[in-house]
């Protein structure tokens, strides 16, 4: 693989897994307040702690989710992202960037 081809898949690599990351990190600033919020006027015990349960599952399953995706990309990213670059650099060729 020439330099070049690498260099713009480990750019590729890099960005996607940055915006995973930011992604969830974001997800986790946002569920965490919204539940808070929703608990503080629950109309009882029960639905504060299922609204909790819930949170933390969702959060969990999506953060579980997000690392794995980010490991299957990081084994496989010479088959995710070398014909994505291909594609790009043959578009470009033919005047449809």
């Amino acid at each position: 693989m020439s330099p070049s081809l690498e260099f713009r898949i480990a750019a590729l690599a890099r960005r996607d897994r940055i915006l995973a990351i930011t992604f969830t990190v974001l997800m986790w600033l946002v569920l965490v307040p919204l539940c808070m919020a929703a608990a503080s006027v629950a109309p009882s015990t029960g639905i504060t702690v299922a609204l909790v349960v819930s949170m933390l599952l969702l959060a969990l399953f999506n953060t579980a989710s997000t690392l794995a995706m980010l490991r299957r990309y990081a084994l496989n990213r010479d088959e995710i992202y070398r014909p994505d670059i291909m594609n790009a650099d043959l578009a470009r060729q033919q005047g449809r960037h």
